[in-house]
């Protein structure tokens, strides 16, 4: 196990004020679909065990369950490009509104309110002393 110092920062964390949650997603097979750590995932179904299907957020996606985020992928890299991939999602806690990563044109601004919504709490995060 690598020493403490030598874990790079994560920007993606904003605060321990509520709990964290993690779940067991699988991440849908799409062609270039890579996803890294913060990216909003929408559920698109549900696998014969209950895991929750997901692939990225975005607004001009077709089915409407594409549009609405419900989780934020915390493992590093997902590469579902030839296959489904097992990972892990937060389904509440406090994310780094600009460490979070949306498919299409969405940003923050497109998803902000319904993240809030799903205990998904987004918060500006200001560094000092780099």
């Amino acid at each position: 196990m690598p020493a403490y110092d030598s874990i790079p920062y994560d920007n993606l964390i904003a605060g321990m004020v509520e709990k964290f949650v993690t779940q067991s997603v699988i991440i849908e097979q799409a062609a270039g679909a890579i996803y890294t750590r913060g990216t909003v995932l929408a559920r698109t179904g549900f696998a014969t065990d209950g895991t929750w299907i997901c692939k990225i957020v975005n607004s001009a996606a077709t089915p409407a369950s594409e549009k609405v985020p419900v989780a934020v992928l915390s493992d590093v890299e997902v590469d579902a490009t030839i296959t489904q991939q097992r990972a892990t999602a937060y389904t509440s806690g406090e994310f780094n509104r600009n460490a979070l990563k949306f498919g299409g044109a969405d940003t923050i601004t497109t998803h902000e309110a319904a993240l809030n919504n799903t205990k998904l709490y987004t918060k500006r995060v200001v560094r000092t002393g780099e």
